[in-house]
């Protein structure tokens, strides 16, 4: 892909500034500055994000009526129903709720939908799950917030329902008990982006606080919370940040076996986990239980007490994850068939494939990489019996949840936000939605959002990669959307020695500037290896890691994109 480089400003005279303040590196305190991190104070509270950053969870609207009847549950002993949903948040949220209740010896069951006989959000079937079962709470998570009448059918059972979500609420509110999901436009909560295991998180601390209940009964499960949330890829910022930092100490010692199965089957389990383990390693065989099985399974992972049922499962998710796989190259390859014969890349700014034979629990995951390969938003449906189920994915700039909004009459049911989608839709409006939403991407995407950008921190010298300036790099995780891990770039490189070719489409090679060498990584970037051998300076764009093989550790550039110096 080629990349425009988007090179940030500086600003020498504060960069020099901050440096000094904080004795930083420049790379560092040019980063900082980027990020809107100036003051010393607040860089070093960004340095050291802390349980104790977490924002009081009575400001969220709702919470008092929530913390309430979920007090009043547990006085009365009443049985509880939580209602999940079948992604990584979903199941994660679900697992925290159901083992924190089930401490306190809560009567407690919980419902995750069929993805392809009930779909998303909160269903009829659940609900009557929930009253044979004796149920008179229901907790829904990660879902509820698009619930119209299935909070009415669930009042008119006799049930309560707190709905806890985090997907952007509609026009009409659904009429639970309470509602918690900081999105909502009344609600003044500080921080919006928390995903679902957050919301249902934020509860859990609510009831803490309110029944004077030990937090650290409630933190022992951050690392099912940072899961969660590094899985739904929501901003890893503010009250996020503190989740995630915390919850990874407790993830990379957790005492849960079905955790600690799962890391040892993705081939984790003598590493320090980061959020890119979790997003490449524990995720997709988590989501695979839902996508090609029962997403029960997920749950009954994480909240397993016994070693040989945890190592099953795990070995269960990572087989249907292979499957997975399997799957989805064969519906890549024919999705790109399809948009070959029916779009115009020159002209379509959005791209909307549907088809009959593709399996309904990977459509999102191709949405995501025919997204990342296209740079346009995606939507993907597949079709059985006349009724469709899709997948949307966008690009920074095009509100998708917006665009949906205004194709609603065409569809059954949507929901999501800005970045992704799902929704429902009938065979017969399938062509008035295509030309619909092609009309919105037409006035709303300029060809400049169309060409994907490289946002660069700025230019650094070989001689200034060193052990200190990872060390403060490290210092500023956890990285994920919003904080991501800074790009710098290189100008008049060499090549040291001959590169070679890893596999297929890697390349590895010695980047060299004024004697300085440095081993540097090109992931998929094996289209670049005549540049490297031209003899011609370069100037590389890069991101700075360590690389541990063998037990030994090395400084490397990981490559994100070459040019020849001076184009």
């Amino acid at each position: 892909m080629q990349y425009k480089w988007n090179i940030r400003e500086s600003n020498p005279e504060k960069i020099n500034e901050i440096a000094q303040q904080n004795q930083v590196p420049i790379a560092v305190a040019t980063t900082l500055l980027n990020r809107g991190l100036i003051q010393s104070e607040t860089i070093q509270h960004f340095f050291s994000p802390s349980i104790a950053d977490l924002y009081d969870p009575f400001r969220m609207m709702d919470m008092e009526k929530a913390v309430t009847r979920l007090s009043l549950a547990i006085q009365r002993k009443e049985k509880i129903g939580i209602f999940g949903d079948y992604d990584v948040d979903g199941t994660t949220a679900t697992t925290l709720l159901f083992l924190f209740l089930q401490n306190l010896q809560i009567d407690t069951i919980y419902y995750i939908p069929d993805r392809e006989k009930e779909g998303y959000g909160l269903s009829q079937k659940g609900i009557d799950v929930a009253v044979r079962a004796g149920c008179h709470l229901i907790i829904t998570c990660d879902s509820g917030i698009s619930g119209i009448e299935e909070v009415d059918y669930a009042n008119q059972q006799g049930l309560d329902v707190i709905v806890t979500d985090h997907h952007e609420p509609g026009p009409v509110l659904p009429r639970a008990h309470a509602i918690l999901d900081p999105k909502r436009s009344d609600d003044a909560y500080p921080f919006k982006e928390l995903c679902g295991a957050g919301v249902a998180f934020k509860l859990l601390q609510g009831l803490s606080i309110q029944n004077q209940l030990p937090l650290e009964d409630l933190y022992q499960h951050l690392d099912l919370v940072a899961v969660g949330t590094a899985a739904d890829i929501v901003p890893i910022l503010d009250e996020n940040r503190a989740i995630v930092a915390a919850g990874l100490e407790h993830l990379n010692s957790t005492q849960k076996v079905g955790l600690r199965a799962l890391l040892e089957i993705a081939g984790m389990g003598n590493q320090r986990i980061s959020v890119v383990n979790i997003v490449f390693g524990i995720a997709p065989r988590l989501n695979a239980a839902g996508r090609l099985g029962d997403a029960l399974n997920a749950i009954n992972l994480l909240g397993s007490r016994e070693r040989e049922e945890a190592s099953h499962l795990a070995r269960l998710l990572d087989q249907l994850n292979r499957h997975r796989q399997s799957i989805e190259r064969a519906t890549i390859d024919s999705a790109i068939l399809q948009l070959n014969a029916t779009h115009d890349l020159k002209r379509d700014k959005i791209i909307i494939l549907d088809d009959t034979s593709w399996h309904q629990g990977v459509i999102g995951i191709v949405a995501s990489k025919l997204k990342e390969i296209y740079n346009r938003p995606v939507v993907l449906i597949s079709f059985t019996d006349e009724t469709g189920k899709g997948s949307a994915r966008s690009i920074p700039g095009f509100d998708l949840y917006s665009a949906l909004s205004q194709c609603s009459e065409l569809l059954d049911s949507f929901g999501g936000h800005k970045m992704a989608a799902g929704l429902t839709i009938s065979e017969q409006q399938m062509e008035a939605f295509r030309q619909r939403l092609k009309e919105i991407a037409a006035a709303h995407i300029s060809e400049e959002m169309l060409s994907p950008e490289l946002t660069i921190e700025g230019l650094i010298h070989l001689h200034d990669i060193n052990q200190n300036l990872i060390d403060f790099l490290q210092k500023m995780a956890p990285y994920g959307p919003g904080n991501m891990r800074p790009i710098f770039y290189a100008k008049n490189l060499g090549v040291s020695g001959i590169p070679r070719l890893i596999g297929e489409n890697h390349l590895k090679f010695k980047a060299t500037q004024d004697r300085i060498v440095i081993s540097a990584i090109g992931w998929k970037q094996a289209d670049k290896y005549e540049m490297l051998v031209s003899n011609r300076p370069l100037d590389i764009a890069f991101v700075i890691e360590e690389n541990h093989w063998r037990g030994l550790k090395e400084i490397q550039l990981n490559v994100k994109d070459i040019r020849y110096s001076g184009e």
